[in-house]
């Protein structure tokens, strides 16, 4: 018998079946409902002040 193709076969099949458990495990799995925060604590998006903006020997990086 090839000895490492029985073995790859067995290491297969394993994966295979373990996945298998896997998913039957954790569909009984509850996932816990999160609350999102309120749009008061999020973070503000960010803004370019005229400080930030690029001076005139700056050129934005543009592929043309």
């Amino acid at each position: 018998m090839n000895w490492p193709l029985f073995w790859a076969l067995v290491l297969a099949f394993g994966v295979v079946i373990s996945n298998i458990m896997l998913l039957k495990h954790a569909a009984g799995i509850k996932m816990p409902n999160v609350k999102p925060q309120p749009p008061a604590q999020q973070p503000s998006a960010i803004s370019v002040t005229p400080a930030q903006q690029p001076t005139c020997d700056q050129k934005p990086n543009n592929p043309e």
